[in-house]
C-alpha cells in the first residue's frame, strides 16, 4: 500500500496512518479500495480488522482479475475460498495454476459467469476430478483458446456437463467425436470463437447450424478443413448470425458461388487471407452483404479475388454502415475504383487500411477528401507519393485522425517532412499515434530525435510518433473478446 503520511520533519509528532484514516468513513474507505489492485487489496486486508472487512466486500471482488498472484502458494486457494461467493468474473489467461485452484473455483464459485483460461498451465493434474451436477451452474462465458494436451482433457469432462454456456472460446481441443458432442449439447451458444483447431471441420459447421439456432458470432480463424459446404444450412438454421470470421481458411470459391447470401444478415465479415477466393466467389458474396460494418479482404484469393469489377458492382449500393474496411494486398483494384466507392458507398467509414491501389497524390487526395470522418489510416509505399504528401492530405482533410500509419515510405527531404509533421500534429489534435515502419534511412534512424521535436513545437506529449506497429483494425464487436472486456 501506498504510504500516506507526509515526510516527518525534525523534532516534530506526525500522526500515524491508523489515525487519519480511522476518521474517514467506511464508504469512503471501500471507494478508495474501489480504485486499488486486487493484489494491493490482499495486502490491505492485513493491516486490521476494519480494513480486511472493508477489503473483502463482495463488491470488490466481482471481477476477479487474479494474473500476477502467486497461484501456487495456498493462500491463493483461501483467498478464492474466500471471495468465491462474490465472483462473476475471473481471469487467469497465462497462469500457471494448481489443479486444486481449479477444484475451488469449480466447486465453489457458484455465481461465476465468465471464465477465462487463456494460455493458462495446470500443474499437478488430477484426470480423478469429476464435478458435481451443479458445478458452475450459472456460467454463461468460457474462453479456453490456447489450451493444449493435457491441459485441454482436463475440461473436456467438465464442458459436457456446461449447459449454460453461451460464449465459447477452444483451440486445439479434444477429437472430431468431442466437438460433436460438445456442439451437439450447447443449444445456447451465441458465439463460437474456434481458432486454429485441427480437428474443426464442415461437419461442425453443420452440427453448429443445426444444434445452435441462436447462434450470432462464429471465429473459424486458422481452421484448415473449414472449405464452407455448409454455409447454406448455416444461415438458413442461424438466422441471427451477424459475425464471421473466416482468415485463413481453406473456403472454396464454388461454395461461396452456391450458397444464397442475400438471406444472410452479417454485418462483420473476415475473408482475409482465403486463397482459394476468385472474382465470381466475391461477385455472388459481397454486393449481397449491404448491413456490414466491418469487411476484411486483406490478400484475399491471393490478393487476385478483389478486382474493379467486383468493386463497381458494390459501388451499385450503398453500404450506409460500413465503419471498417481493409483492402490492402490486393493488387487487382485501381485507385479511381476504390475512391469511387468510397465516395458513393461509404459515408461512415473511420477506418481505412490501403495498399498498392493508390499510386499517385491525385488519388490519395480523392480518396481522403471523401473520408471526413476518418479515425484510423493505414497505407503503404508508394514511390509517387512523398511522405510529406500524406501528411498534408490528412491534415486538410481528416482532422479527427487518431492513428495513423506509414509503411516502407521514403523522405528524401528530411527538413519538408519534418515541417508537414508539425503541422500535421497541430491541426489534428485527436492524433494519438502516429507510426513509420520499414522507412528509408533518414527516417528510421532519425525518428527518435525528429519525434521529440515535433512533440516540442507543437506542446504535444500526448502523442506517440514511433516504428512500433500497431493493429489498426479495432476487431468485430460480436466476438468472444468484446464479451468479456464488457
Amino acid at each position: 500500500m501506498v504510504n500516506l503520511a507526509k515526510p516527518e520533519k525534525k523534532n516534530q509528532k506526525v500522526p500515524s496512518n491508523g489515525n487519519k484514516m480511522d476518521k474517514l468513513p467506511e464508504s469512503i474507505l471501500l471507494r478508495i479500495f474501489y480504485f486499488v489492485s486486487l493484489k494491493d487489496l490482499g495486502h490491505a486486508s492485513l493491516v486490521c480488522r476494519q480494513w480486511r472487512r472493508i477489503a473483502y466486500d463482495n463488491t470488490l471482488w466481482r471481477n476477479a482479475d487474479l494474473r500476477g498472484f502467486n497461484l501456487k502458494s495456498d493462500r491463493i486457494l483461501a483467498l478464492v475460498d474466500r471471495i468465491s461467493p462474490s465472483v462473476l468474473a475471473m481471469n487467469l489467461n497465462g497462469c500457471s495454476i494448481k489443479f486444486s485452484l481449479i477444484v475451488v473455483i469449480v466447486e465453489k464459485c457458484v455465481n461465476l459467469r465468465s471464465l477465462r483460461l487463456q494460455g493458462a498451465h495446470f500443474t499437478d493434474l488430477s484426470h480423478e476430478f469429476r464435478p458435481r451436477n451443479n458445478s458452475l451452474r450459472n456460467l454463461e462465458n468460457l474462453d479456453l483458446r490456447f489450451l493444449y494436451g493435457d491441459d485441454c482433457k482436463v475440461f473436456m469432462t467438465l464442458l459436457k456437463e456446461l449447459k449454460t454456456i453461451q460464449c465459447l472460446g477452444i483451440d486445439n481441443i479434444g477429437s472430431t467425436a468431442d466437438l460433436d458432442i460438445i456442439f451437439a449439447s450447447f443449444s445456447n451458444l451465441r458465439i463460437v470463437h474456434c481458432q486454429n483447431c485441427a480437428s474443426f471441420n464442415d461437419a461442425h459447421v453443420d452440427i453448429l447450424a443445426r444444434s445452435c439456432p441462436n447462434l450470432e458470432s462464429l471465429c473459424l480463424a486458422g481452421c484448415i478443413y473449414v472449405t464452407g459446404t455448409s454455409f447454406p444450412r448455416l444461415l438458413t438454421e442461424c438466422r441471427r448470425l451477424k459475425t464471421l470470421m473466416l482468415s485463413c481458411t481453406r473456403v472454396r470459391n464454388q461454395h461461396l458461388t452456391r450458397t444464397d447470401w442475400g438471406q444472410a444478415r452479417l454485418t462483420e465479415l473476415d475473408i482475409s487471407y482465403c486463397y482459394g477466393i476468385a472474382e465470381s466467389g466475391l461477385m455472388a458474396l459481397l454486393p449481397k452483404l449491404t448491413g456490414l460494418r466491418y469487411l476484411q479482404l486483406s490478400f484475399c484469393g491471393w490478393g487476385r479475388a478483389l478486382t474493379d469489377e467486383v468493386m463497381n458492382a458494390m459501388s451499385r449500393t450503398q453500404y450506409k454502415r460500413l465503419e471498417t474496411l481493409d483492402v490492402h494486398s490486393n493488387f487487382n483494384i485501381t485507385g479511381e475504383t476504390l475512391c469511387k466507392f468510397v465516395r458513393n458507398s461509404c459515408p461512415e467509414l473511420t477506418t481505412l487500411c490501403v495498399g498498392s491501389a493508390i499510386n499517385s497524390s491525385e488519388e490519395l487526395e480523392s480518396l481522403l477528401n471523401g473520408l471526413r470522418s476518418l479515425k484510423h489510416f493505414y497505407i503503404t509505399k508508394q514511390a509517387s507519393i512523398r511522405t510529406e504528401t500524406v501528411f498534408d492530405c490528412v491534415k486538410r482533410f481528416c482532422q479527427h485522425i487518431e492513428t495513423l500509419a506509414l509503411y516502407n515510405f521514403y523522405a528524401v527531404n528530411r527538413h519538408r517532412v519534418e515541417e508537414a509533421l508539425v503541422e500535421l500534429v497541430s491541426a489534428c489534435r485527436f492524433l494519438k499515434v502516429l507510426c513509420i515502419r520499414g522507412t528509408n534511412v533518414p527516417l528510421r534512424t532519425e525518428l527518435a530525435h525528429l519525434a521529440n521535436k515535433v512533440k516540442n513545437a507543437t506542446k504535444r506529449n500526448d502523442i506517440e510518433i514511433s516504428r512500433r506497429p500497431h493493429f489498426l483494425l479495432t476487431g468485430p464487436k460480436l466476438c468472444l473478446d468484446s464479451v468479456f472486456k464488457s
